[in-house]
């Protein structure tokens, strides 16, 4: 995987600047200080220069913000900020001067911590825009997430959940220019408000744009997870669930899922379609349940598949389905099979078929020429720790256990555990590891250590931690926005190990949403924090 576009600017920090305020009872005629700040986030965007910040109070904003300057490399972004401990909101309710919250039109802007709602076009929108970052941010009940176009490009989205929204979650758009170079860590979209619609949860694509990474990230309720139709970008440890088309949508040359999960949806889990140009797909440690349709589905044998060390289980109908007659494109080993019924496991053209028996046999290893070293299972149970309840780690006698290969596998598998454990790679998303599923906490240990499994979870996720001295520790679970939703301890504990379950429950007792969320474990200058994912 090609790391060189993987920029460094948005690291710096600004070494000149000015911070200046905004409060919703404040007045753009004062001089945005700590006690007489302006009143509108606008005016700041009129007035900041290179370097400087604003910190926005708590409040509900009813105004779209046009930015009116950019930062720059030698002096720093110009950087729109929540002030500590509050969330301003941007509500688009009743403003008439505009319809997206934020427009985007500089370069060096960042944004972190707010909350944007109510608008009839975007929530944000880039343009012609470069070195953006945008982070802990909310943005819901709008038509589309946000926007990148007309060549915005090195961009990173940290932690930002979008939902309830109309077409789209987060989208490039290339317009008279490309989009590229952007990067999306630990960042959500979900449910989209109308069921009959094409609703994408990240639509990054269109054409010549290219080099997207997408980490961590997550999509659920929408009719397409991941619509991916940029060249040269690639997935890792993804989520994508409950979609009502494909959980991955695939359409350009180059790109990469790894460590990626989807299940639950209504056609395919992964979709190879044709764009009218040849490209490549490759699949690495993948986990695949349940698609209604197809687990995954190669439109035309002008794209190249790999899939290597992935599982494919639970379909309703074919497992590895491609649409044309010919498999010279497919190119695949040490991959596990399992359709519910058994008897379309594989399909090539809707005439030559092959079923979980076949396969086995080896006739479809004859046909092909490929998967040699793959395997059949004739039901999941054995294979996960719970596939009926969408738990897919191994169980110690899974057959994924050791049996993939080392050649291209990822070095840290769905949970940020190192691979391999044991005597091989393993098969899937997760590596098996005794000492991390099922360790022994009654013996201390010396690290400061957190551990929460089985993660994804659905109803509660037991939650170990060491400390290696006697210390007055926090253990909270909050979202991704660092909203706390409850606490787990606090008091003096140590030294050694302890554990504790969370039902998923918060402050009041009432069950959290599905989405992602963080264990932080918390004793004086230390800290250590797990993003877990709730499922439903």
């Amino acid at each position: 995987m090609k790391k060189a576009w993987f920029f460094l600017l948005l690291c710096f920090s600004p070494a000149f600047g000015t911070t200046y305020y905004v409060a919703p009872d404040g007045l753009d005629s004062q001089p945005g200080s700590l006690t007489y700040p302006w009143g509108t986030i606008q005016h700041a965007a009129d007035e900041l220069l290179p370097g400087d910040t604003v910190l926005i109070r708590g409040g509900v904003y009813h105004e779209q913000v046009i930015t009116d300057h950019g930062g720059s490399a030698a002096e720093g972004p110009i950087s729109f900020r929540a002030y500590p401990g509050e969330i301003p909101i941007l509500d688009g309710y009743g403003v008439t001067t505009g319809n997206n919250g934020i427009i985007i039109g500089h370069s060096y802007i960042h944004i972190k911590g707010l909350e944007i709602r109510n608008w009839n076009d975007n929530g944000i929108w880039a343009e012609g825009a470069g070195y953006l970052e945008i982070s802990d941010c909310e943005v819901h009940n709008v038509t589309y997430g946000i926007g990148f176009s007309e060549g915005t490009h090195d961009f990173e989205l940290n932690r930002v959940v979008i939902h309830h929204f109309d077409l789209y979650g987060f989208d490039a758009t290339p317009g008279s220019t490309p989009c590229c170079n952007g990067v999306l860590n630990d960042c959500v979209s979900h449910t989209g408000r109308d069921p009959d619609a094409n609703v994408d949860g990240f639509a990054l694509g269109h054409g010549e744009q290219r080099n997207f990474q997408l980490n961590r990230c997550v999509a659920y309720g929408v009719y397409d997870g991941f619509d991916i139709s940029s060249r040269v970008s690639t997935l890792n440890g993804c989520l994508a669930y409950d979609c009502w088309n494909g959980c991955y949508k695939l359409w350009q040359d180059s790109v990469y899922l790894y460590n990626c999960i989807g299940y639950d949806a209504d056609g395919a889990i992964v979709e190879l379609d044709w764009d009218d140009e040849p490209g490549s797909v490759t699949l690495m440690n993948c986990t695949f349940f349940h698609g209604e349709t197809y687990i995954v589905w190669v439109e035309n044998p002008g794209d190249e598949l790999y899939m290597y060390n992935c599982i494919l289980s639970g379909g309703d109908n074919i497992g590895l389905a491609f649409e044309s007659m010919g498999v010279t494109n497919y190119h695949g080993n040490y991959n596990i099979f399992h359709t519910n019924d058994g008897y379309r496991t594989v399909a090539v053209g809707y005439t030559d078929e092959f079923s979980s028996a076949e396969v086995e046999a080896g006739d479809w290893n004859a046909y092909s020429g490929e998967d040699e070293h793959s395997m059949v299972v004739y039901s999941p149970e054995g294979l996960f720790e719970d596939a009926e309840g969408n738990d897919f780690h191994l169980p110690p006698t899974s057959p994924a256990i050791d049996r993939g290969t080392s050649l291209g596998a990822p070095p840290i598998d769905f949970d940020n555990m190192p691979r391999p454990y044991g005597g091989g790679y393993d098969i899937g998303a997760f590596e098996y590891n005794p000492t991390v599923i099922a360790q022994d906490y009654e013996d201390p240990v010396r690290n400061f250590e957190l551990l929460a499994a089985p993660n994804p979870f659905s109803e509660m996720i037991t939650v170990k931690y060491s400390l290696p001295w006697k210390e007055n520790i926090e253990v909270t679970v909050c979202d991704l926005l660092g909203k706390e939703v409850l606490t787990l301890v606090k008091s003096v504990r140590g030294p050694g190990c302890a554990s504790l379950i969370w039902h998923g429950q918060n402050k009041t007792g009432d069950p959290v949403p599905p989405g992602v969320y963080l264990i932080r474990l918390r004793a004086n200058d230390h800290q250590n924090t797990q993003k877990i994912i709730k499922i439903k």
